[in-house]
């Protein structure tokens, strides 16, 4: 796992792939470290399959948080005044 100031990086391998009660498809994935996660698998590359090693990349975006920050803020105010 490499760690950024902002971001990490880590190793994952696609254990499996299932449905969930909803039809959705979810991905099962294993770290090197032995973690799992569990995703929906629309999100995986195009034509990953079981077995695949990929790079997750988690990276922190304060624009985005600041901006839905003020959306709350606002719709806090106009529903509370």
């Amino acid at each position: 796992m490499k760690r950024a100031q902002n971001a990490v990086s880590v190793r994952v391998t696609v254990d499996h792939i299932s449905v969930n009660a909803q039809d959705v498809p979810l991905a099962s994935l294993v770290t090197d470290q032995g973690d799992a996660l569990t995703l929906p698998a629309a999100l995986l590359p195009e034509g990953t399959t079981v077995g695949d090693v990929l790079l997750l990349r988690l990276a922190r975006d304060p624009a985005e948080t600041a901006a839905r920050a003020a959306l709350v803020a606002d719709l806090q105010r106009k529903l509370f005044g």
